[in-house]
């Protein structure tokens, strides 16, 4: 059993294409092809935290169609654009706005946006966002997790941490928890 992280896949969400400059000629090109890049990585029995925007203005029979296609236990951090059909599929948990894990002992704050400071950073808990698509940059803690900086499918801890590492050291200027 592995643990992946996404975010912002916007299913059945047209426009997306122009805004984010997906390369993808219409939406059920984009759709089929994030749900083939999903299951090339997650298997059956690994668990997914979905980062919020996971579908936008999509039909409920094809939303639903899409959902059930998707491999593993798929844990919603709900995003700006959930409505009543995304937040009434069969999550493996309650959707909620923010939520802290901890996978292989590392704790990990997850929010759909991006935040400055959030609960024991200075402890070397990670934040894990989506949102910005890639326009906001990350740090050695805090990074998108969007399919958009991420070849359009999750990734695992283990990739998050390659690439925090290439940020610069990450330096606290003050907090609560002092």
């Amino acid at each position: 059993m592995a643990t992946f992280f996404t975010s912002d896949t916007h299913f059945g969400h047209a426009n997306i294409l122009k805004h984010c400059q997906r390369p993808f000629a219409n939406i059920d090109e984009h759709d089929e092809e994030l749900v083939r890049r999903w299951n090339e990585v997650v298997g059956p029995d690994d668990d997914v935290h979905h980062l919020g925007d996971f579908a936008y203005r999509c039909d409920p029979k094809r939303l639903a169609s899409i959902f059930k296609r998707l491999n593993g236990r798929k844990h919603l951090t709900i995003g700006n654009h959930e409505k009543g059909p995304t937040l009434q599929m069969k999550w493996a948990s309650e959707p909620v706005p923010y939520r802290e894990i901890t996978v292989d002992g590392q704790r990990i704050v997850l929010f759909h946006f991006g935040m400055r400071v959030w609960n024991a950073m200075r402890y070397g808990t990670l934040h894990f966002y989506g949102h910005s698509h890639g326009k906001l940059s990350g740090n050695r803690q805090s990074l998108d997790v969007g399919v958009d900086c991420w070849n359009f499918r999750p990734v695992s801890l283990e990739q998050i941490r390659g690439r925090l590492a290439e940020f610069p050291e990450f330096r606290h200027q003050g907090s609560d928890e002092e």
